[in-house]
């Protein structure tokens, strides 16, 4: 809407959206090389990678976790309690 020239009041009415927030938003956006005549898209609004903590979850461990989810030779939902159990996660790290 911006890049059509409509006034960020009228966008902040329609959309519900901060002014302050559609600035940015649309700052982010030109950062990342979006241009007004071209489309928007998904990877013009993504978000940089910031340091911080390393996830724990491994691909392996997810896997785990899936698979006893998804295989129950009985069809029957699990507890929380044999859930963990079966992938060797405390229950106090829930």
């Amino acid at each position: 809407m911006r890049a059509l020239g409509i006034p960020l009041k009228v966008i902040t009415y329609v959309t519900g959206i901060s002014s302050k927030h559609i600035s940015n938003l649309l700052k982010k956006v030109v950062e990342n090389g979006w241009r007004k005549d071209w489309v928007l898209l998904n990877d013009h609004l993504k978000d940089k990678l910031r340091p911080g903590r390393k996830k724990k979850i491994t691909p392996k461990f997810k896997q785990k976790v899936i698979n006893a989810i998804t295989c129950n030779r009985y069809g029957r939902e699990k507890s929380i309690k044999m859930l963990a159990r079966e992938i060797g996660l405390s229950l106090l790290a829930l």
